[in-house]
C-alpha cells in the first residue's frame, strides 16, 4: 500500500544555488535555524524571486 507524502501548505521553500544548474531545497526554517550556512549564497523562491540574508544591528539607548 502506498504511503501519501505530508506537505505542509504553509511551509515555504528556498532554493540555494550551489553551481551551475545545480541547487539544493531547504525550508524557511531551515535558513533561519543557521543563517552563517546561508551568507553569501544565492537564495530563490522559485525564480523570479531573489532573496538574501542580512543580519543588522538594532541600536539600543545605554543606561548609565
Amino acid at each position: 500500500m502506498p504511503i501519501a507524502k505530508v506537505i505542509n501548505k504553509g511551509e515555504k521553500k528556498f532554493w540555494i544555488v550551489t553551481g551551475e544548474n545545480q541547487y539544493i531545497e531547504v525550508t524557511e526554517k531551515e535558513i533561519m535555524k543557521n543563517p552563517q550556512k546561508y551568507i553569501k549564497k544565492q537564495i530563490w523562491q522559485k525564480p523570479p524571486f531573489r532573496y538574501e540574508v542580512v543580519v543588522t544591528l538594532k541600536r539600543v539607548k545605554a543606561e548609565e
